[in-house]
């Protein structure tokens, strides 16, 4: 029997885990190497205070994740893979409340960030 995701430090094996997975993946990799080459750490830390935030309702993050995405030329096809790495990542190291919630929470991040995208490259 799995866990549930309940703190900080499962947050931080979800995040290295999926962007373990992400480095790796030929449809993905390439663009997040490129755009965080020499980053990545600052990039995880930021996304643990997110992910910690929004599964445990730990006030940590603040800000707008949205922007820095506008000019990554990316469409539903990343956010499709992007949602099938989350979604099997979570699946094969946690089960649970919490694990369905980051599952459900992808996925409508996923639409929200897309729709906001989409927005402003037809502002432009």
């Amino acid at each position: 029997m799995k866990n549930d995701i309940t703190t900080l430090k499962d947050i931080q094996f979800l995040v290295d885990q999926f962007y373990e997975a992400v480095q790796q993946d030929p449809f993905l990799g390439p663009i997040f190497n490129a755009r965080l080459a020499g980053r990545w750490e600052m990039h995880h830390r930021k996304l643990y205070r997110f992910w910690h935030t929004v599964l445990l309702r730990r006030p940590d993050y603040f800000g707008d994740p949205v922007p820095m995405h506008f000019e990554m030329n990316i469409d539903k096809r990343h956010f499709d893979e992007w949602l099938r790495i989350w979604t099997e990542i979570i699946d094969a190291n946690f089960e649970g409340i919490i694990a369905e919630r980051a599952k459900f929470r992808g996925k409508t991040m996923g639409k929200a960030f897309l729709a906001k995208i989409k927005k402003a490259a037809n502002k432009q």
